[in-house]
């Protein structure tokens, strides 16, 4: 037993450190330019959550106002993204996509449909005290995660 967990660790490691290699460079996303996992998240924030203004981008994300305000910039000369004043009790600049942000996001809304698809084919034969299992697994080394 003592090789099996052994091995499922040395995979799940090593699962880990592919996956994040992979997600961490810069992809085009259908478009011609490079975005870094923190723009194409900001995009997909924006394109889900219309009408923000800088502060609540950077709740939403988690981020600092700094490093949200840095993102856009970043955004907006990549032509991802334009400022726009929206009058209500008061101005406030929002962010709206731009045709090639649109572009970028429907990109990679669909990479993630493709994991999807590919756990499910993977899943789809496990019964449900399998499922559970591997649910119960995941929850738990994810809660071990956040507390180390």
């Amino acid at each position: 037993m003592k090789n099996d967990i052994e091995r499922i660790c040395e995979l799940l490691l090593e699962m880990i450190c592919e996956f994040y290699e992979n997600d961490s460079k810069a992809r085009t996303f259908g478009t011609d330019t490079e975005l870094y996992h923190s723009e194409i998240h900001m995009l997909q924030c924006i394109k889900d959550n219309p009408d923000l203004h800088i502060s609540a981008i950077a709740r939403k994300l988690g981020i600092t106002r700094g490093a949200a305000s840095q993102t856009v910039k970043r955004l907006e000369r990549k032509q991802m993204i334009v400022k726009e004043v929206k009058q209500t009790r008061g101005s406030k600049v929002v962010m709206r996509l731009t045709p090639k942000g649109e572009t970028a996001c429907f990109n990679h809304k669909c990479a993630h449909e493709r994991y999807n698809t590919i756990i499910s084919e993977i899943l789809t034969d496990s019964d449900k005290d399998q499922l559970k299992f591997l649910i119960d697994f995941l929850l738990q080394f994810k809660k071990a995660l956040k507390e180390s």
